[in-house]
């Protein structure tokens, strides 16, 4: 595989481990809360949030798996630097 792709795939796991971590946090008790305007009372929107995040990480597998059949099971990969 050439490097862009490799990089490029080396990016799509890395958004959907953080995509995963972020669910994992409010799966396990997070909150989140928002504020429509400066000096507003802030509501909280975790259910809106972890919704919005879990089709996130399901459209980054589907696109990692529609790119890199080869590897769609390939979850973590090994972590690699070019120095």
């Amino acid at each position: 595989m050439d490097d862009k792709l490799e990089d490029y795939y080396v990016e799509l796991t890395t958004r959907l481990r953080s995509v995963e971590a972020f669910c994992e946090f409010l799966s396990h008790g997070g909150i989140v809360r928002v504020a429509d305007k400066d000096g507003a009372s802030f509501i909280e929107v975790t259910k809106i949030m972890l919704a919005r995040q879990r089709q996130e990480a399901d459209a980054i597998r589907k696109t990692r798996r529609t790119l890199y059949p080869e590897r769609a099971d390939d979850k973590f990969p090994p972590s690699r630097s070019r120095h």
